[in-house]
């Protein structure tokens, strides 16, 4: 079956357009100057690391862990009082087993800091403590605190309160890897790192992508045998789906549940919610089902002699896929932060704008998908259409070409056919002869 091409067309996004309106006089009495007063709002001291309030020193210490940069990360860490064993380990270290924790353990909704320097209020804690987030133990929930310390030139600042750095170890301990996952690690270097895993993640993560599809893609070639005949019309397009998109979705399952094993920082996070592999892979799996379904009623109408229907079915599914393509990209701007009302407003306008321009032809091929769904006349039907009596030679989503008895086409809009009387000669069953006979 010859694949579909689509032909999408640009979509076009409407500007907003501010405009200020000047108001002149004839005679200016005076001079009014016009202040702009612009809210300040209160982010805390300044500080060159951003600490100045609970949400700019969480945010530091994540980009700077995302960087692998843990020695700047350690910064965010308070280290006073802290008992011998934990000092002993180094806030770099701390810094990075922090992380671990985080990454295996938080997912970037389960933070709840206040970006104001006071802290969170009515939260039941004291003023210099907020709570960060709640981790989950064994032995129960672990809550992670920020806490406002001196800084040491008079002014206060946000940090990882010291009583929950002296709990990093009994974490990391809890969410320490495997043995065999700590050995992948020793294979590669620690400060190497894209989109927010680091380069044994990604090692991982390819492997069981590799050993995955090949497994994924036998189990759809034996699904196609079992169920399946090679002489059937949808064989090739269930064998393209059970061993394309339907394999696809099944490796991403996959390395979603090693992801969620393997932990994921605040950068790969963000990655992660924007889902582009799982909108793309979505779109190729429903445009492959819209194939499948257009192929099988095709062969039901062709087998009820229906081929005129049969022919509607391709500009169907192409709507279909237009419409699924449209939606995912939607879905998928959203999930990367942008406004979905202001892009859904344009899209109504322009689509109206549209729709004006294109009303007869829409009108056309609304009246194509009666003549089709309907089917007063077929090709090859001998007729009658007002003054005008031949054969149709063709349906198509605009016209209807008819072949008169003086050998001359005419072309009649489907809009207009589909709404005036037919007389269809063909379809008559029975020819009443009532002749007259004559006798002396």
């Amino acid at each position: 079956m010859k694949s579909l091409n689509l032909k999408i067309a640009l979509l076009l996004l409407p500007f907003l357009w501010f405009s200020t309106t000047v108001l002149a006089q004839d005679e200016p009495a005076e001079k009014t100057t016009a202040v702009v007063v612009q809210e300040v709002v209160d982010k805390g001291p300044e500080d060159a690391l951003n600490r100045g309030n609970p949400r700019g020193s969480i945010v530091g210490y994540l980009q700077a862990a995302a960087d692998l940069d843990f020695e700047k990360a350690s910064q965010y860490l308070d280290m006073r009082n802290l008992p011998r064993d934990v000092e002993e380990i180094g806030g770099q270290e701390l810094a990075r087993q922090l992380n671990h924790v985080f990454a295996r353990a938080v997912w970037l909704d389960d933070y709840t800091v206040s970006d104001s320097p006071e802290g969170l209020k009515g939260d039941g804690l004291p003023s210099y403590r907020d709570q960060l987030v709640v981790i989950k133990t064994s032995d129960g929930d672990v809550p992670i605190w920020m806490q406002l310390v001196p800084r040491g030139d008079g002014e206060n600042i946000w940090k990882v309160s010291n009583r929950s750095v002296a709990l990093i170890p009994q974490l990391y301990d809890e969410y320490s890897y495997p043995q065999t996952i700590e050995t992948i690690r020793t294979w590669f270097p620690e400060d190497v790192a894209f989109l927010g895993f680091e380069a044994f993640k990604w090692f991982i993560i390819l492997a069981a992508a590799f050993i995955s599809w090949p497994l994924f893609y036998l189990l759809g070639i034996i699904l196609v045998r079992l169920f399946l005949k090679p002489d059937s019309a949808t064989y090739k397009l269930w064998r393209k789906i059970l061993t394309g998109p339907l394999v696809a979705v099944g490796v991403l399952l996959v390395l979603g549940f090693v992801v969620q094993r393997l932990g994921a920082g605040a950068v790969a996070q963000e990655w992660m919610k924007a889902g582009t592999v799982n909108t793309i892979v979505l779109i190729w799996a429903l445009w492959s089902i819209a194939n499948l379904v257009k192929t099988h009623k095709q062969e039901k109408l062709n087998a009820l002699g229906r081929p005129g229907a049969a022919r509607l079915m391709q500009p169907i599914t192409t709507f279909v896929k237009l419409f699924v393509l449209l939606f995912a990209v939607l879905f998928w701007l959203n999930n990367i932060g942008v406004n979905i009302s202001t892009v859904l407003a344009g899209l109504g306008v322009g689509g109206l704008a549209l729709a004006l321009a294109l009303q007869k032809p829409i009108e056309d091929m609304m009246g194509a998908l009666s003549l089709f769904s309907q089917a007063p006349i077929r090709v090859g039907d001998f007729c009658q259409y007002g003054g005008y009596t031949g054969t149709v030679e063709d349906i198509g989503l605009r016209s209807t070409r008819i072949r008169t008895l003086t050998n001359t086409l005419i072309l009649v809009p489907n809009a207009r056919l589909a709404h005036v009387e037919i007389e269809n000669f063909t379809a008559r069953e029975k020819i009443r002869v009532w002749p007259t006979l004559r006798l002396r």
